[in-house]
């Protein structure tokens, strides 16, 4: 059965019933729908007030509903004398005293209503009227077809619409969340979509605590007067920061239904706004001079039944949610979760392999006479693990061997290979008193006896005195960038051979050479991997001379402070590459 609103009752009707009346010759007459409790009037001529301004009646009012009933016309001279329509008020209420009336159907065929011909007199209908009334009935359900099926292609197009809608969204949200590993990098690219896709004026996400925990980025619990831990959910700032100054506001929402925020996510379901004074009516502790926008809607992050934040979307005017825009937002969320999941799998396995790095690193020793200090900063860009590595050991006849080294390769596999290269040159260093380069071609046999698959950059140096009291460093480098001598008075030098060795794990039996220099006290020594000075398309040389000048700029400083001041000066912290540095400060 058609239903139709009082509101979209569509007057054209009108003259369909203007032809009934005069064909017909009768002072009422109707296009009737009849719907469940009443009956609609898109077309109507001569109703009493206020029945032909409302176009509706019940239907202890209707006729027509018997021809619905019946889907068959129902023709009635006087209907105070007929036993099934004699007690219907639309005889005292609307003047009914004779009735015609003829199906109208609609695209399906289903009989909706009735074309009726109403007279305040008793009626003898005749034959030609009722064919006319016939005809002017088919051509009604003819045109209330027409009007219907361009309502359902209409309707159709725009669900396709919403589809291609949709999928243009979540197509969006795939392609910027697979290029995501932080979960400020998830915020970023959910924010992106809601911006550029659903026009919105913000997009955010608050995020729950999750099962395992996680690093201090995300604050889970503050804690009430009474010390009581409240459990949060804290806003995710996207990558390059955030200038939603309601959000960084609010960045700290309970889990509760003092918030929309809270609530969603209590609920397990949309929470949503026309306006955001439909909002603050009921939160108005949350209207404040940061608040932007108007229609807002508030979706609770799901994956397995764990509920894990809530994504909030924010309109810059007032609007309605239709129910195709209530399925992207709920696909969007769905996706958003997945990449909050895949973010918080990848911030635990960070910290697992930061773990694993610092424990890899070694304690550096505190020789009597010299001052050591060492950095690593993990590439900005990977996992924060690699290859690079530095040690340091005092050998048993007291002098201490310095090494620096850099495994091929970028990932988990590289750090374990540099695991591996580090303990076997320290245990050799300790246990061989011999020359640097014998110590290195030890580690190169050990590597191929060994089945290590390894190739790695490496500088070995001891620091010796020799019979005049004068400190003297004896190196060897395979392929590795030179070591740099920083002067008490601020001048550089680099520790260089006559000519490159061949790295780690090429040749084991190719040639390597020992070189000697001597340091004056007060000096310093640093030692250090290639992604401190290279940058793609650019000659090295331009970092060598960069890391002179700031070496020789922080030349006095305390050996911690000059690492750091110098790592700073190169851009250790966003740098594409892994770096490790060690640096000696000679004593008297």
């Amino acid at each position: 059965m058609t239903t139709t609103r009082s509101a979209d009752v569509d007057t054209s009707f009108d003259r369909y019933a203007r032809m009934v009346r005069r064909a017909l010759r009768v002072p009422v007459a109707l296009v009737s729908l009849v719907e469940a409790d009443r009956q609609v009037f898109p077309g109507a001529v001569g109703l009493p007030a206020p029945y032909q301004s409302t176009r509706e009646t019940p239907l202890s009012h209707s006729f027509c509903q018997y021809v619905v009933a019946d889907a068959a016309p129902l023709v009635v001279a006087d209907a105070r004398l007929d036993d099934r329509v004699r007690d219907n008020l639309a005889i005292p209420d609307l003047g009914v005293v004779a009735y015609a009336g003829w199906p109208i159907t609609d695209h399906t065929g289903a009989v909706v209503g009735s074309l009726c011909a109403i007279d305040d007199q008793p009626h003898l209908w005749q034959q030609d009227e009722l064919d006319s009334l016939a005809d002017l009935a088919a051509a009604c359900s003819a045109e209330l077809t027409q009007r219907r099926l361009r309502d359902l292609a209409l309707e159709g197009q725009r669900e396709a619409q919403e589809l291609a809608h949709r999928s243009r969204v979540l197509l969006a949200l795939s392609e910027g969340l697979s290029r995501t590993q932080t979960l400020a990098e998830v915020a970023a690219a959910v924010e992106r979509v809601s911006l550029d896709e659903l026009d919105c004026l913000r997009g955010g996400l608050w995020l729950h605590r999750s099962s395992r925990p996680v690093t201090a980025d995300l604050p889970l619990t503050v804690s009430d007067p009474g010390d009581a831990a409240v459990e949060l959910l804290q806003y995710v700032e996207p990558t390059g920061g955030s200038t939603w100054e309601s959000a960084t506001r609010h960045a700290a929402l309970p889990t509760d239904d003092t918030n929309p925020v809270g609530l969603a996510l209590r609920l397990g379901e949309p929470v949503s706004f026309t306006s955001v004074a439909e909002q603050n009516a009921r939160w108005p502790h949350l209207a404040t001079d940061a608040q932007v926008g108007e229609a807002r809607m508030f979706l609770p992050l799901v994956v397995r039944r764990q509920q894990i934040g809530t994504l909030v979307l924010v309109w810059a005017r007032t609007r309605e949610f239709s129910d195709g825009d209530r399925a992207t937002y709920r696909a969007m969320s769905a996706y958003a979760a997945q990449g909050v999941v895949r973010g918080r799998l990848h911030q635990e396995r960070t910290e697992a392999l930061v773990t694993l790095q610092s424990a890899m690193l070694p304690r550096l020793p505190e020789p009597d006479d010299l001052e050591l200090a060492a950095r690593y900063r993990p590439a900005a860009q990977r996992q924060q693990v690699g290859g690079d590595w530095y040690d340091a050991v005092v050998m048993p006849d007291g002098n201490t061997a310095l090494m620096i080294g850099d495994v091929v390769g970028h990932d988990i596999a590289a750090a374990a290979v540099m695991g591996q290269l580090r303990t076997m040159l320290r245990a050799i260093a300790w246990a061989v008193d011999d020359a640097p380069s014998a110590n290195v071609t030890r580690l190169d046999l050990a590597v191929r006896d060994l089945d290590v698959d390894a190739m790695a950059t490496l500088v070995y140096a001891r620091i010796e005195q020799d019979t005049d009291g004068r400190r003297l460093v004896r190196w060897t480098n395979a392929g590795h960038p030179p070591p740099l001598v920083v002067e008490p008075d601020g001048t550089t030098r680099w520790l260089q051979g006559p000519l490159p060795e061949l790295m780690l794990g090429v040749s084991p039996s190719a040639p390597r050479g020992d070189h000697r220099s001597y340091v004056a006290p007060g000096s310093l020594l640093l030692l250090y991997t290639d992604g401190l000075v290279e940058r793609r398309g650019e000659d090295l040389r331009l970092g060598l001379d960069r890391l002179a000048a700031s070496a020789a700029r922080h030349a006095s400083e305390p050996v911690p402070a000059f690492l750091d001041h110098v790592l700073s000066d190169l851009g250790a912290d966003t740098a594409s590459d892994d770096v490790a540095v060690l640096a000696v400060r000679f004593g008297d």
